[in-house]
């Protein structure tokens, strides 16, 4: 049942994004706009969105022993509803301090945010993943690529 819930609320992030993007503009195939990509993520929503409602998903046994908790539904809902917060939020975050904090320092703020496991609390591996992924995509697209990427707080950089 959660996962039909889960999958109507993405159709309907990824009409939204899609009538958004087309409003911007989305050109054409070999010239394409503002709004292509956008687009193409909205669509792309749409559709994992439909499969999630449509299916139906073997219910996952609950373990209860792990976490000291009994491990019921509602238990499950809040986390998965912490969880979809979370992840929006720092979607939010990441667009709003990409432009004036730049896009290595907002970067690896992001990436360490959605590696971060809450329940273990370990920093040693989501640092390092962070690190790498900032290194990995400035590499390709600021000197492999030459696109420019928000400097921020590094304008040397």
């Amino acid at each position: 049942m959660l996962n039909r819930r889960e999958g109507l609320f993405w159709v309907a992030l990824g009409i939204v994004i899609s009538f958004f993007s087309y409003r911007t503009g989305i050109g054409t195939f070999t010239e394409p706009g503002a709004g292509f990509v956008a687009l193409a993520s909205g669509l792309f929503l749409v559709v994992v969105g439909a499969v999630m409602g449509i299916s139906r998903g073997k219910a996952s046994p609950q373990r209860a022993g792990e976490r000291g908790g009994t491990g019921g539904a509602p238990e499950t809902f809040r986390r998965r509803f912490f969880r979809l917060a979370y992840l929006l939020s720092l979607l939010v975050f990441y667009g709003l301090v990409l432009e004036p904090v730049g896009y290595i320092t907002a970067t690896f703020l992001f990436m360490f945010g959605l590696f971060f496991d809450l329940e273990k609390r370990r920093f040693a591996a989501p640092l390092f993943a962070s690190l790498a992924s900032v290194g990995v995509t400035y590499t390709v697209f600021e000197i492999w690529l030459k696109t420019q990427l928000p400097r921020g707080v590094f304008p040397w950089w």
